[in-house]
């Protein structure tokens, strides 16, 4: 071979090699990339784990004073305390729970009195009534609102023209 044939394979091969290096160094930068990012999904998935075990801690730490207050007011019942005593503390125990629910973003929906709403209200029944039709004349089960979302729709009974 000629003195530049052989400078021409000498220079291509360092070529190659060079380009060898940074594929592998590419190749190397690339699997230290996916194995971050398979660390990081795993991490994430540890966090919404531990987030959705906990995410109501703050209610239920709200709750359990509540659920005190039930078993006192059972133990007086137990005891035969006076029913009129009896009533206060459960409607005390009913106003805590409430509040623990409004802190939370939960309140009830209005129905009694009011318009149908096909959204915030569930009729199980009409009844023939004197006043105007569709308003809500009974409230089986009352509905809630979370953060302004039905999450329990009010159970009612709606008025209905009667035949003349």
């Amino acid at each position: 071979m000629t003195k530049k044939k052989e400078q021409d394979t000498s220079r291509q091969t360092s070529e190659a090699e060079g380009l060898k290096e940074q594929l592998a160094e590419q190749k190397n930068r690339l699997l230290r990339a996916l194995a971050d990012f398979d660390n990081y999904k795993k991490r994430s998935n540890q966090d919404k784990e531990q987030f959705a075990q906990f995410a109501n801690a703050g209610l239920i730490i709200e709750l359990l004073p509540i659920l005190d207050g039930f078993g006192r007011a059972i133990d007086a019942a137990a005891k035969g305390q006076s029913g009129e005593e009896m009533i206060k503390g459960l409607s005390l125990v009913k106003k805590q729970f409430i509040d623990a629910l409004k802190k939370h973003g939960v309140v009830e929906i209005e129905a009694l009195n009011m318009p149908y709403d096909a959204h915030a209200h569930e009729a199980i029944l009409q009844k023939e009534h004197d006043g105007p039709e569709g308003i809500i004349i009974e409230e089986m089960q009352k509905g809630y609102l979370l953060n302004g979302r039905v999450i329990r729709p009010s159970m009612v009974i709606v008025s209905k023209k009667g035949e003349e």
